[in-house]
């Protein structure tokens, strides 16, 4: 076997060694350098060392498969990145230089923990090896041969700091060194922690217990990740109520505004009609007035003169005016005053025409089904969804031609058994919408809703619509119901209200 090389640097590449593998006659290479070599020159799984020419057998995994000479390796710290790391702590798991070394001792977190210098390490693993198996070049990691060679401080007595513990006392709940086990425990059950197979069973044990928790904490923030999604679609769903009640509110106010306006309308025609009867009168009063004062102007002028004559053809026309005058009355018409009698608002009225809060349950589920399904059986179920106690469930069926129908059709049906797990509810409305889902565009989606009291529900067993699609175009891939495995979704929305529970 030849001498292990000693070079800083791969032989092939002549550069710093990345990555090196040791192979059986001790010589090393970078990963890649060795690996593209293997790839170039090996035959029957073995090949030839770039350097002795000593014929190696290549392992079944290939070069990924050799042991790694951590002797070759150069260490860069894992705290900086900066400088080459001179010591490894065993409990952080990391490399370290000097500098980050010393911040790393004065961490109250850091203190007891175990760090040892990387190169007593490699001079520990490289003697170990040698002796006890001299033949393979095979090197464990630095973490995990540090883990065996030296005792962690938590492992030492807490009476005895000289000794390492050995046992641990089931009935005290204490691990101890073999001394204080004989003066303090002697007769209690214990454990050997000597024993490989004990503490092997000990870390399984923990490692088990941590997996079952893990699991339980996975429920945890699952079923919290469903709570919190369930409240995000309360706040949207008492958002949204918000946002109607005052669209409504708007609507509301507008009608009455309208209302109003009809109301002043009315007014201003009575307004009217009494202004254009009084302006009649007046106008009639004013032109009976000029009339009576050119005649009454004509008289005096007569007077003013000494003609007998003009008197005499004027007193006809004077007498006749002063009998009008005599038999008219000036009596005040009729007159209609327009009015506003405001009623009492009646809070209960607004309220029944404002609407009411309706508080419901809701749950959404979407149903697969297949169409080859369809063509074999002449319903198609799904699987049962329990929901206010009650078990619901969707069928899909092929509806055929008949006097309602020209072509053959889908229809989607919601069905319940009020027997199930749940009977205590009297009665409740049953709102219900269903959509065939266009998996290309959402818009071309065919939604069904209906609206129907627990009762009727039970009675009839299903609610839904026999005539969905017809079937040419629900089983034509390009109109985007079905997808390259003929499969096709219904979404349910199922909303209970006003449940009343016995």
């Amino acid at each position: 076997m030849a001498e292990q090389t000693y070079k800083e640097v791969c032989s092939i590449c002549l550069n710093d060694f990345q990555e090196p593998k040791i192979i059986e006659c001790q010589h090393s290479f970078c990963y890649n350098c060795l690996d593209d070599y293997v790839h170039r020159t090996s035959s029957n799984g073995q090949f030839l060392c770039p350097l002795c020419r000593q014929n190696i057998k290549l392992p079944e995994a290939g070069v990924k498969q050799m042991a790694n000479n951590s002797t070759l390796q150069i260490q860069q710290c894992d705290v900086c990145s900066n400088n080459q790391a001179t010591c490894r702590c065993c409990d952080c798991q990391q490399h370290i230089c000097d500098s980050c070394k010393s911040k790393h001792d004065k961490f109250v977190g850091c203190k007891g923990h175990l760090v040892v210098s990387v190169h007593e390490i490699s001079k520990q693993d490289l003697q170990q090896n040698s002796t006890e198996n001299p033949d393979a070049g095979v090197k464990e990691d630095i973490s995990e041969q540090s883990s065996r060679k030296y005792i962690h401080p938590e492992d030492n007595c807490s009476k005895h700091s000289e000794k390492k513990i050995e046992i641990y006392c089931k009935d005290c709940l204490v691990a101890v060194c073999f001394k204080c086990f004989v003066n303090e425990h002697n007769g209690h059950t214990y454990l050997d922690l000597q024993e490989d197979d004990v503490r092997e069973q000990i870390r399984d044990e923990l490692k088990t217990l941590k997996i079952e928790i893990e699991k339980h904490i996975n429920k945890l923030q699952n079923h919290s990740t469903s709570l919190q999604s369930k409240l995000s679609d309360v706040e949207v769903a008492a958002k949204s109520a918000c946002e109607n009640v005052d669209t409504h509110v708007r609507n509301i106010c507008a009608k009455v505004h309208e209302m109003g306006e009809n109301v002043k309308a009315e007014i201003q025609k009575t307004y009217s009609d009494e202004n254009e009867k009084f302006t009649k009168l007046m106008t009639d009063i004013s032109n009976l007035t000029e009339d009576l004062l050119s005649g009454f102007k004509c008289s005096t002028n007569i007077l003013e003169d000494t003609s007998i004559v003009q008197v005499l053809e004027r007193l006809p026309n004077v007498r006749q005016e002063a009998d009008e005058c005599r038999s008219r009355n000036f009596n005040i018409p009729d007159v209609m005053y327009p009015s506003f009698s405001e009623m009492e608002i009646n809070e209960r009225v607004l309220r029944e025409q404002l609407g009411e809060v309706n508080i419901h349950h809701e749950t959404r589920f979407i149903n697969t089904f297949n169409i080859n399904q369809l063509k074999s059986a002449e319903r198609v179920f799904s699987s049962v969804t329990t929901f206010h106690g009650l078990p619901w469930c969707v069928y899909a069926s092929k509806m055929l031609p008949d006097e309602s129908r020209k072509h053959e059709m889908l229809g989607v049906f919601l069905c319940s058994n009020k027997t199930g797990p749940r009977s205590d509810i009297l009665s409740c409305q049953v709102d219900i919408s269903l959509e065939l889902i266009n998996q290309t565009d959402e818009n071309r989606s065919i939604r069904r809703h209906g609206i129907s009291s627990l009762k009727d529900f039970q009675d009839s067993q299903v609610l839904g619509c026999g005539n969905c699609i017809t079937w040419d175009i629900l089983t034509n891939e390009d109109s985007g119901f079905i997808d390259s495995n003929n499969n096709f979704n219904i979404q349910v929305i199922l909303k209970l209200m006003n449940v009343e529970l016995d």
